[in-house]
């Protein structure tokens, strides 16, 4: 597989498969960020020919699904009222209202970041559609709009329990790091699951702890030459990799399959996905804390087994634009009722729905021009751009991104899964966090590459 990103000439940036990038080149967190594995969404098809045409599947019809909370956690549900006291998690299904994919970490690993970790919970905002022909294998433009609940948790879990009958448990004591929960791990010992120190390993909660000089890290080298070492990204463990220890999402302890962290700690849980990093596995069983949210910026996720591309344009008040919103030409930008130009302005977290706007979503409003912000100039956002110029790095300007897919190859029903990736590239609002949009450096560009199988039945 070939992703890359570049100029107009050569490719300098080679982005990772199976990474979500977001941000302008001013992203002040170690981009990508691990997406998770062992999703499964499930399509209706109509065939004509070679021809399938995409359409959503509803809960019923996808099954795999379960309770959250509530009297009924953990068993299975077609709709809410199937458990009371808790919801019904709608994991395979593409209609409006199902879930996509687990839940997603996205631990801010810079120095000093940990405060910006969040976790995303994407929803289908619109019934998916598309078109793939059985013939090649190919996909083409499968539409599976998202709404991408942002929850700011930081570290949920300081310290972690080691050894007795709440392994992996959260044991963290009213002081934060460095302090234990009274009877949080019986049998069992507290340890700091907050960072390492980078020059000799030892564990810490700030650069202070670090008397042997170096710096204080959320995250260990995993082996190497600098195994147990703080780090930040893979390239500060050569042959090994740096493993976090920040837990944005709960999570749904493999060994004991009880959630650890979030309202439903010490709850049921089911894996939905594998064990790459200390931030995961993730489960829509353990749900982040609900008064962490922040917002919800929708995500326009058109999924291609092809190769696709967008190339920066140059506005008036800013070069090497992805993803035009109206702003104030700093780093404000405009929130009206449903993105309008037109509209009224608005305050509420975005993407959800505003008294002030009549139900209606308070949304970021794009544009094409400083024309299209013609109507809010007198309201002080008539500048069109995004957060910062160009992509995911600082390392050179972006002018292009390029992304390439995989086709299944020719599917059968009843046929064996095929190996299959999809790619999309798309625009992110701002979340209207400052601290977010800052070290995100939002709005501006995402992009992403899903590698897994395609299986007709």
């Amino acid at each position: 597989m070939a992703v890359n990103l570049g100029g107009e000439a050569a490719p300098f940036f080679q982005l990772a498969c199976g990474g979500f990038y977001f941000g302008c080149a001013g992203v002040g967190i170690p981009v990508p960020v691990t997406v998770p594995d062992m999703g499964t969404s499930i399509a209706s098809v109509t065939c004509n020919g070679t021809t399938l045409t995409f359409s959503g599947t509803t809960p019923a019809e996808a099954g795999g699904n379960r309770c959250s909370g509530g009297t009924n956690h953990h068993n299975a549900c077609t709709a809410n009222a199937d458990c009371p006291g808790g919801a019904c998690k709608f994991l395979s299904c593409t209609n409006a209202g199902c879930l996509f994919g687990p839940p997603l970490p996205i631990p801010a690993s810079a120095h000093n970041a940990a405060a910006i970790s969040t976790c995303v919970i994407n929803t289908v905002s619109q019934n998916a559609s598309g078109t793939a022909d059985c013939g090649t294998g190919t996909t083409t433009s499968y539409s599976i709009p998202l709404s991408s609940a942002v929850f700011l948790t930081s570290d949920l879990m300081l310290m972690r329990c080691s050894g007795g009958s709440n392994p992996g448990g959260d044991c963290t004591g009213g002081g934060g790091c460095g302090t234990v929960a009274a009877g949080a791990c019986p049998g069992g010992t507290c340890v700091n699951d907050t960072g390492r120190c980078t020059t000799d390993g030892s564990a810490c909660c700030g650069d202070p702890d670090c008397t042997a000089g170096g710096t204080c890290e959320t995250g260990a080298c995993a082996g190497g030459a600098n195994a147990g070492r703080g780090c930040i990204t893979d390239a500060d463990c050569p042959s090994s990799s740096c493993k976090t220890f920040i837990q944005p999402c709960p999570i749904c302890n493999a060994t004991t399959n009880v959630c650890n962290g979030g309202p439903n700690r010490g709850l049921t849980c089911t894996p939905g996905d594998s064990i790459p990093n200390g931030d995961y596995p993730t489960s829509h069983d353990c749900p982040p804390p609900p008064p962490n949210f922040i917002g919800a910026p929708p995500i326009a996720l058109v999924l291609d087994s092809g190769t696709i591309s967008r190339t920066a344009v140059d506005l008036s008040d800013q070069v090497n634009v992805f993803c035009g919103f109206c702003k104030n030409g700093v780093a404000g930008f405009a929130r009206t009722c449903n993105g309008s130009p037109t509209g009224a302005l608005c305050s509420c977290a975005i993407g959800t729905p505003c008294a002030a706007c009549s139900g209606a979503p308070c949304l970021a409003v794009s544009c094409a021009s400083n024309a299209d912000c013609t109507p809010l100039a007198t309201r002080g956002f008539g500048s069109c751009g995004q957060r910062t110029p160009g992509a995911f790095t600082a390392n050179d300007l972006a002018r292009t991104i390029v992304e390439q897919g995989a086709a299944a190859g020719p599917l059968m029903t009843g046929g064996a899964a095929a190996p299959e990736t999809l790619v999309s590239i798309f625009c992110i609002q701002p979340t209207f966090n400052a601290l977010v949009d800052a070290g995100y450096d939002l709005p501006g560009p995402g992009a992403v590459a899903l590698s897994g199988t395609t299986q007709l039945q």
